[in-house]
């Protein structure tokens, strides 16, 4: 029986590194939700799989313009990339495994099974690296377990790319099971590893990936995922301090010296990076003196201070039978398809109204949402021209102050909820993510459900329509074509990005074939592809 894979006896190129791991991050990104909430500890270094999220998108600004490079020269741009992105402590252990993935191909333009093995091996040894005292039950246990199931099939001569990655995504599948036991507080807790979770999220979608898969969405059986009374009872007396961040730039840095120093000032050390930029991830009870010692050896940015005490209160009063307070600030979208509504969860909304074309929802149906919303006050994205209006009229009847950021499609949606920052004010909020939104080019491809004639071009039932900013831009016989003269009619710039939210009756390795296709016709552009199983449309179109 023939095994159904596209790199079964493949040796990859760069390109193929760059695919795998947007495939991996689309894949988590589907399962943002999921993997944060695994994240239910007293001291949440904010939500892992978004903070995951956010460290692979910044590999985007340095593959710019590296079509066509060796494999090893991708990886080293991936590493910076996510190092100088790196958000939280698993993001900062990501961005290692990135940069011990590129050692491990450093110098090749193509690599196979072999070299996939060390490069996985070179990641975990990085990861463990990075952290001061590296604790068994986390991420590193299950990116350890991935390297030696890579290693072991080597060593059983099975070298294909799918057969190692296979077997390491196995081992790494199994390590994460294992994290409760191994970490007493995740079996407390009732969770698995929440940065072991986004990992295996990662590499089940490069499997899918190498194997010419549509994924699944991610189940994980821990049997419950509220924490016990007992481990909230035995969390609440601890004291934690500040979680510490920044990026320490200067030239001849030592990284090991700055390692030992900040594992010397505070507890939760992570410190990754080279002689010129450096990523620091630290709990301290006082940020001064971590902060001064980084100002006297560089200069620093992306600095960010959380009070981990408070998190931890709101941690316990979120988990207990009691009425949550609500935050100040918070945003709701109206969105359908479950992988949309991963992506707007993941990125932070506070509810999700059922809603978008043929289903568009009420007045009632937004004030009860913005009502049971956890927010004192609500932005609402309605992500639709036929829902602004009602958004609009709720505003009078709204039980608790409601804004609209008059969103006509997904992509604004997107945009506009990247631009929100629950520290300012919702004035300043608003101005913000309107800029946000119209600076992103929204397209659709669907099918025509009639024959007519629109702007001149004719449209025949059955056919593959594009729409760019609600504008009929083509009509022809299949959605790779719509989508074609759709990104060349917005003519993106060198460097621009432009996101494929797939869905409808599109499979997976369509929409891989898409992004190709799009790639070869709009040189230096980015493209990334989403699933988000939106129904009605083939592609929902995000061009930035």
């Amino acid at each position: 029986m023939q095994r159904k894979t596209q790199f079964y006896n493949s040796i990859l190129a760069g390109d193929d590194l760059r695919q795998m791991f947007m495939a991996g991050r689309s894949y988590l990104e589907m399962n943002v939700a999921t993997i944060n909430a695994m994240n239910v500890f007293p001291v949440p270094d904010g939500d892992t799989g978004t903070n995951m999220l956010l460290t692979l998108k910044a590999i985007d600004e340095e593959l710019a313009g590296l079509e066509g490079v060796g494999a090893g020269r991708l990886a080293q741009a991936m590493a910076r990339g996510t190092l100088m992105g790196a958000r939280g402590n698993s993001g900062v252990i990501l961005s290692q495994f990135f940069h011990g993935w590129a050692q491990g191909l450093a110098g090749v333009d193509t690599f196979g099974g072999r070299e996939m093995a060390q490069a996985l091996s070179r990641a975990a040894d990085a990861a463990y690296k990075a952290v001061s005292k590296p604790v068994e039950g986390t991420i590193l246990t299950v990116a350890r377990e991935a390297a030696r199931g890579a290693a072991e099939a080597v060593a059983a001569d099975d070298t294909t790319p799918v057969a190692v990655w296979e077997l390491a995504l196995q081992a790494a599948r199994k390590a994460l099971a294992e994290t409760p036991d191994l970490l007493p507080v995740l079996k407390e807790a009732g969770v698995v590893d929440a940065g072991g979770l986004g990992l295996v999220a990662i590499m089940e979608g490069v499997r899918c990936y190498l194997c010419g898969e549509v994924p699944a969405p991610l189940v994980v059986d821990v049997g419950r995922v509220a924490p016990t009374a007992l481990y909230l009872t035995a969390t609440e007396e601890k004291e934690y301090g500040y979680c510490t961040q920044f990026l320490l730039q200067g030239s001849a840095l030592d990284v090991d010296a700055v390692r030992g120093r900040m594992a010397a000032m505070a507890d939760s050390t992570v410190v990754v990076g080279n002689t010129t930029a450096i990523k620091v991830h630290a709990h301290t009870y006082d940020p001064g003196p971590v902060i001064s010692y980084a100002v006297s050896v560089g200069s620093i940015t992306q600095v960010k201070i959380d009070n981990i005490d408070r998190q931890h209160q709101e941690f316990l009063e979120g988990h207990r039978e009691r009425r949550r307070e609500l935050m100040p600030l918070g945003v709701v979208a109206v969105a359908a398809g479950e992988g949309i509504l991963q992506v707007f969860r993941g990125l932070g909304a506070v509810d999700i109204i059922p809603g978008g074309q043929t289903l568009n929802p009420s007045v009632r149906d937004i004030i009860d949402h913005v009502a049971q919303a956890g927010a004192a006050q609500v932005i609402l994205l309605p992500n639709n021209p036929n829902i602004v209006g009602t958004a609009q009229q709720a505003v009078s009847v709204s039980p608790k102050p409601l804004h609209v950021v008059p969103t006509r499609s997904i992509p604004q949606g997107v945009a506009a909820l990247l631009a929100f920052n629950p520290d300012l004010d919702a004035a300043t909020n608003l101005a913000q993510m309107q800029k946000a939104a119209a600076a992103v080019r929204s397209g659709e491809v669907t099918r025509a459900v009639r024959s007519t004639s629109v702007g001149g071009i004719s449209v025949r039932q059955g056919d593959a329509i594009a729409m760019l900013d609600d504008k009929l831009v083509a009509a022809t016989s299949t959605s790779l074509e719509a989508l074609e003269k759709l990104c060349l009619d917005a003519a993106p710039g060198h460097g621009a990005l432009i996101t494929l939210y797939w869905g409808g009756d599109t499979t997976q390795p369509e929409a891989e074939q898409a992004a190709d296709h799009l790639r070869s016709c709009c040189p230096g552009v980015e493209v990334e592809v989403v699933h988000s199983g939106q129904p009605h449309y083939d592609y929902l179109v995000s061009i930035e």
